[in-house]
C-alpha cells in the first residue's frame, strides 16, 4: 500500500520534483562519464601517470559525490518543507512515523532509481563528449570509447551512497518534528532582521574583503611571475580569503539589503514593491548563509573554468615557445655522459627519417669564455656566461620567422624568463680577441632553444676567440603524426650508475616537440576535465538549491498572492511581482561571481603578458567572455523553469465579469 502511494505522490509531485530530478539525472550523468574516463583504457595509452591520474580523479569524484549528498539532503528538505502540511495530515488521519518514513523512503527510492538510469542514459553521450574533449587537447583522432563496467558499478555505489546520506538528515527530521509544526509550520511568524545597520556595515567590510582579495592575488601572481620570491601559499591564501569573504558578503547583504529598499518611500509606493520586498525579506534572512554558500560554488565554478582553458592556451604557447624546433640535438662538450651515448648526431637523423622526414636542418652552437661577467649581476654568479655568434642567431630567427638583430661592438642579452629583467647588466663589459663589448640591452621576445637562465647574441669575431660549450642541430620535419614516445624510445640510451648520481638511468641529447607536445597535452587533458567537471557540478547544485528553495514555499506564497489578488492586482500585475521576487532570489548570488569573470579573465590575460604571451590575451578574455554566457545560459534555463512552475502553482488569474 504505501508504495503504491508513494509511486501516487511521485505522479502527483512530479511538477516540483522536475528541477530536483533534472539536476539529479544530470549530476548522475557527470558522474557516470567521470567514473568511465578513470577505468577508461584509452587513458593507459595517453597518459603516461595514468595511475596517479586516476588516484587523483576518484578522489575528486569521492569528493564531489560528498558535496552532492550533502546538497541532496538540503534539497530534500526544502521538498519536505513544501509537503509538510501533508504528512502532518497523515499523522493525524493515524499513520505512524514509521509509515510515513516507509512512503518516504519509497518515494526516495524511486527518485534515485530513476535518476540513476536517466543519468547513466544521459552519461553514455557526456562520456564520449569529455573523450572527444581529451582527444582535441591531445591533438589527436577522436575513436568511439569502450564502456567500463567498474566504471558503472562505481556510480551505482557513489549515487546509492549519495541518496543515502541525504535521505538520514530527512529521516531525522520525520522522527523528530511535531504535528503542530507540520500543520501550522507555515502560519508561524517570521523574525525580522535584527541590528539590520549592523548587517549593512558588515557588507561593506565583506566587499572590501573581497575586492582586496582580488587586488592581493593579482599582486602575488606579478610577484611570483617577475620576482620569484612569492610562494603558492600567499595565493592560496588570498583564495581562501576571497572565498571567505564571498560568503560573508552575501550573508550579510541578504540581511541588510531589503531594509535598506524599504527606507526609499518612494520605490516602496510604486507598484507592488513592498509587496516583494516583505516576501524577500523573510527568504533571504531565513536563508542567507545558504546564499552564501551558493555565491562560493558559482564563483569557484567560473574560476575553475576560466582557469582550465587559459592553461590550455598557455600550455600550447608554452610549446611553441620553449620546444621552437620539431627537434633539437644538443651536445653538452663539458657533459660526462655523453660518452656512454652510442647515438652519434648522423644516427640520430637515421632514426629520425624513419618517423618523418626532415625537410631543414639548422646547425649552430653556443659558446664560453669561461668567465661569469654577466652571470655575477644575478644570483646565479658562479656559472659560466653563454654565447652565440650573432650570425648563427640571425639564422635561427630566420628559421622560425622573427626579426634578426645588428649588433655594433655590443652584446644583447636574451632571457628565458621575466624574471632576469630585473638584474642590471649594463656595467657589465665583454672582452674577447682585444676588443670590448658593451651592453646593447635584454629581451624576453625570442623563442627558447637555449636550456639556460640567459645567454647573450655577440658579433661573429667575439666568438672565434671562445671555446665552443654546446653544439647544437635543429630539425624541421615535414608535416605529419608520428608517434613521438616512439622516438623518444629509440634516440634515449643507458647511463651506468654511480655513487653521486645514483643509476642507471636514462639520457637523451634529442629535444622533440611531438614527445613533449603529448606529454603536456594528455596531462592538460585530464586537468581540464576535472576542472570542468567540478564547475558543472558545483554550478547544478547552486542553481538546483536557489530553485527548489523557491519552490518549497509554494503553499505560503499561494495565500500571500491571494490576498494580493483581493486587493486588487490583475494577472498581470502579480505575474510582475512574482518575476520580480524569484529574479531578486537567482539574481544575488549570481551577480558578484558573473562580476568575477572581469578580474578572472584579466588576471588571466595578465599572465599570459608576464609570460610572454600578449598575442594570446585576446583568446584568453574571449574564453572568459565565452564561460560567463554559458553560466548565464544554465542561469536563465533554472530560473525559467522555476518561474514557470511557481506562476501555475500561486498566480490567480482574472475573472470573467470581475
Amino acid at each position: 500500500m504505501f508504495t503504491k502511494l508513494a509511486v501516487r505522490n511521485v505522479k502527483r509531485q512530479l511538477g516540483n520534483y522536475l528541477i530536483y530530478f533534472m539536476t539529479v539525472s544530470l549530476t548522475v550523468s557527470f558522474i557516470f562519464a567521470i567514473n568511465n574516463v578513470i577505468y577508461s583504457p584509452q587513458l593507459l595509452q595517453w597518459v603516461e601517470e595514468a595511475s596517479s591520474m586516476k588516484v587523483a580523479l576518484m578522489g575528486l569524484t569521492i569528493f564531489i559525490a560528498l558535496i552532492v549528498a550533502f546538497v541532496l539532503g538540503y534539497a530534500t528538505a526544502f521538498m519536505l518543507k513544501l509537503r509538510k502540511r501533508e504528512f502532518g495530515t497523515y499523522l493525524t488521519l493515524g499513520m505512524t512515523r514509521k509509515n510515513i518514513l516507509s512512503i518516504f523512503v519509497s518515494e526516495t527510492m524511486i527518485m534515485c532509481f530513476t535518476a540513476l538510469g536517466l543519468g547513466i542514459l544521459l552519461g553514455l553521450f557526456i562520456y564520449q563528449g569529455l573523450i572527444m574533449i581529451m582527444t582535441n587537447l591531445m591533438e589527436i583522432e577522436f575513436t568511439f570509447a569502450d564502456y567500463s563496467a567498474k566504471g558503472l558499478f562505481l556510480t551505482i555505489v557513489l549515487v546509492a551512497a549519495m541518496f543515502a546520506l541525504s535521505s538520514m538528515a530527512s529521516a531525522r527530521y520525520l522522527r523528530k518534528v511535531s504535528i503542530y509544526e507540520l500543520i501550522h509550520g507555515d502560519q508561524m511568524v517570521e523574525k525580522k532582521v535584527k541590528h539590520p545597520n549592523f548587517w549593512l556595515f558588515l557588507t561593506l567590510v565583506s566587499l572590501s574583503i573581497v575586492i582586496g582579495s582580488c587586488v592581493i592575488f593579482c599582486k602575488q601572481v606579478d610577484i611570483l611571475l617577475l620576482e620569484g620570491s612569492s610562494n603558492l601559499e600567499s595565493v592560496f591564501i588570498s583564495l581562501f580569503v576571497l572565498a571567505g569573504g564571498l560568503i560573508l558578503f552575501h550573508a550579510a547583504v541578504s540581511r541588510s539589503i531589503v531594509n535598506l529598499l524599504l527606507k526609499r518611500k518612494k520605490f516602496c509606493n510604486s507598484g507592488s514593491h513592498t509587496f516583494v520586498l516583505r516576501q524577500l525579506s523573510a527568504s533571504l534572512r531565513a536563508n542567507s548563509t545558504m546564499i552564501g554558500i551558493i555565491a562560493f560554488l558559482m564563483a569557484f565554478a567560473v574560476i575553475g573554468a576560466n582557469a582550465s582553458f587559459v592553461l590550455r592556451v598557455n600550455t600550447r604557447a608554452v610549446l611553441d615557445r620553449d620546444i621552437p624546433f620539431d627537434a633539437l640535438y644538443i651536445e653538452e662538450q663539458s657533459d660526462t655522459d655523453s660518452k656512454y651515448s652510442p647515438i652519434t648526431a648522423d644516427i640520430g637523423e637515421t632514426i629520425i627519417k624513419k618517423y618523418a622526414k626532415i625537410e631543414e636542418k639548422l646547425p649552430f652552437a653556443f659558446y664560453t669564455n669561461g668567465r661569469d661577467d654577466l652571470y655575477s649581476c644575478t644570483e646565479w654568479s658562479g656559472e659560466d656566461d653563454l654565447f652565440i655568434a650573432e650570425s648563427d642567431f640571425n639564422k635561427i630567427c630566420k628559421f622560425l620567422g622573427f626579426e634578426p638583430v645588428q649588433l655594433e661592438q655590443e652584446y644583447l642579452v636574451i632571457t628565458n624568463d621575466a624574471y632576469t629583467l630585473q638584474f642590471d647588466f649594463s656595467q657589465t663589459k665583454i672582452g674577447a680577441g682585444g676588443r670590448t663589448y658593451r651592453y646593447g640591452g635584454i629581451s624576453q621576445d625570442y623563442p627558447h632553444f637555449a636550456y639556460t637562465y640567459f645567454y647573450a647574441v655577440i658579433p661573429d669575431e667575439a666568438v672565434r676567440h671562445m671555446e665552443t660549450a654546446t653544439s647544437c642541430i635543429a630539425y624541421d620535419l615535414a608535416d605529419g603524426k608520428y608517434d613521438g614516445n616512439r622516438l623518444k624510445e629509440d634516440l634515449s640510451y643507458t647511463v651506468p650508475g654511480d655513487d653521486e648520481n645514483g643509476g642507471p638511468y636514462e639520457m637523451c641529447n634529442y629535444v622533440l616537440k611531438e614527445y613533449n607536445r603529448i606529454r603536456s597535452n594528455s596531462i592538460l587533458a585530464v586537468f581540464v576535465v576535472g576542472a570542468l567537471y567540478i564547475a558543472a557540478i558545483f554550478l547544478f547544485m547552486a542553481m538546483a538549491i536557489l530553485a527548489l528553495k523557491i519552490l518549497s514555499t509554494l503553499s505560503e506564497d499561494k495565500k500571500r498572492y491571494s490576498i494580493l489578488y483581493r486587493l486588487g492586482a490583475d494577472e498581470q500585475e502579480q505575474s510582475k511581482a512574482l518575476f520580480q521576487q524569484t529574479f531578486s532570489f537567482f539574481f544575488l548570488p549570481f551577480a558578484i561571481p558573473m562580476l568575477l569573470s572581469i578580474p578572472t579573465g584579466w588576471i588571466c590575460g595578465r599572465i599570459m603578458k608576464l609570460t610572454g604571451f600578449v598575442a594570446q590575451q585576446t583568446e584568453v578574455y574571449l574564453i572568459a567572455a565565452v564561460i560567463a554566457l554559458v553560466i548565464i545560459l544554465i542561469y536563465v534555463l533554472y530560473f525559467t523553469a522555476t518561474y514557470q512552475i511557481a506562476k501555475r502553482a500561486v498566480i490567480f488569474k482574472n475573472q470573467s465579469g470581475r
